[in-house]
């Protein structure tokens, strides 16, 4: 089975960070209201209805059954969809499938039905499987008219293959850093320092010599966080894993710096295989000063400094640090919806149930549960509060005009690429050869995507 790339990880992650993260953030609160806000633009896209698509009166007639398959941490926001659409259409029964961990495991459960003659109408989708639903399970392009004109259109273009919408983004996720603020101003570290791949080294060097006995930074390789973490740092000087023409780029000069960068972090000590291990060490035993996480941990783990306040120490957060002279363009993660439906009248509710998905309550409940940012803007205006109590989470809705999408790999092999590039990511940290580890895996990549 083909494990799941970093930028697809579930929220099951972020439920771990949550009884794992430890203390309060060390940011100011903005001013005012109008700040809080993520800088959102209006919908550019013109919509057929400002409330998203809606079945045909003939389609909400003749459809009596819709199956929907979501992961297990999704399945209450599926459940609301569920409730409205049959509440809307009496007679309509909304089956929902939500026992997948993972979203490979979303596309075996599709794939597994097929194969009983159970066709499935509405699923998640990751980011990074975009070419498995468009090539291999008949993934319907959606037309942006059937969106609402509260969603927010910058994120439209990471469901795109091509000019084409097939995947509409749902929980989009971001890298972080996550800092113990006690430690770094003992080490007499300011955590702006921490923005760049030379900041962070000197941070490193500083908590080793003041804390011998703390690991200074532990970036987890597992789960395919580590290529997560590559590809954007490498994103930062314009050379991001994947091509324009969608084949594999390990080699490139923004590579072989972002290989010695993380050659240096793990000379600093060993690496975590999963993000859970990481955040273990980094909250409960408190062996690591800086930790590489997602940004969906970080309100889970503010609320869980809330509950067990006693003892905890400062959460600093900071953007994943850029190579000298790079700017910020996060690789993105999580997940969106998709249309598989192929009848007309099943499609046509399909897409409504997805509607009712991207409601501007049910984004900001999701939201709230897990800092991911807000795909919709009137959603985004329900977040002020939340932003008011958590406002390190806010400066990362100032990136979202700068997100790359999460690489995708063509061929029936192209899901292995982010495990190859993950244990190559592993293998440097633990001491072997920048260069000709990455020269391997670019050669094994090739050969994946062909």
């Amino acid at each position: 089975m083909i494990r799941i790339p970093p930028a697809t990880r579930f929220a099951v992650a972020a439920a771990v960070f949550t009884i794992t993260a430890c203390g309060v953030g060390g940011s100011n609160s903005p001013s005012s209201k109008s700040s809080l806000r993520p800088p959102a633009r209006p919908a550019t896209v013109a919509v057929d209805d400002a409330n998203g698509a809606t079945a045909s009166i003939q389609c909400a007639t003749k459809v009596k059954a819709l199956r929907m398959i979501a992961s297990g941490p999704l399945a209450d926001t599926a459940r609301v969809g569920k409730v409205r659409m049959e509440k809307a259409h009496p007679g309509l029964t909304v089956e929902i499938t939500s026992t997948a961990t993972t979203y490979s495991q979303i596309v075996q459960q599709i794939g597994a039905n097929a194969s009983i003659g159970h066709s499935t109408d509405l699923a998640v989708a990751g980011l990074d499987l975009l070419a498995t639903f468009v090539q291999q399970l008949d993934a319907q392009e959606l037309s942006p008219r059937s969106l609402r004109a509260s969603y927010d259109q910058r994120f439209a273009a990471l469901g795109k293959v091509g000019s084409q919408l097939f995947v509409v983004p749902q929980q989009v996720s971001v890298p972080v850093l996550l800092y113990n603020a006690e430690m770094l101003a003992q080490a007499g570290v300011d955590p702006a320092s921490l923005k760049s791949t030379t900041g962070v080294l000197a941070a490193a060097e500083k908590i080793k010599k003041v804390l011998p006995g703390v690991q200074p930074i532990d970036l987890p390789t597992g789960d395919q966080f580590g290529q997560w973490f590559f590809n954007t740092i490498a994103g930062s000087k314009g050379a991001n894993i994947q091509n324009a023409g969608g084949r594999p780029d390990f080699t490139s000069a923004a590579a072989r710096d972002t290989a010695s960068f993380l050659a240096r972090v793990g000379s600093y000590g060993p690496q975590s295989n999963t993000p859970a291990d990481a955040m273990v060490r980094f909250g409960f035993s408190r062996q690591s000063a800086i930790v590489g996480a997602s940004i969906s941990s970080v309100v889970p783990g503010l609320q869980a400094i809330e509950r067990r306040s006693k003892g905890m120490f400062p959460l600093g957060v900071a953007p994943i640090p850029v190579l000298p002279g790079g700017t910020p363009h996060p690789v993105v993660g999580g997940n969106g919806l998709v249309v598989l439906a192929t009848d007309r009248c099943q499609n046509e509710m399909a897409t409504e149930l997805m509607m009712s998905l991207f409601a501007p309550d049910v984004v900001a409940a999701g939201v709230k549960a897990l800092s991911y940012l807000p795909v919709d803007t009137e959603a985004a205006n329900q977040l002020v509060a939340l932003y008011r109590q958590y406002p390190q989470v806010v400066p990362f809705n100032a990136l979202i005009d700068s997100l790359a999408r999460a690489p995708y790999w063509s061929g029936p092999r192209g899901g292995e690429v982010p495990i190859l590039a993950s244990e190559a990511v592993a293998r440097i940290m633990l001491g072997a050869d920048p260069v000709s580890t990455l020269t391997e895996l670019q050669s094994q990549a090739e050969t994946l995507v062909m």
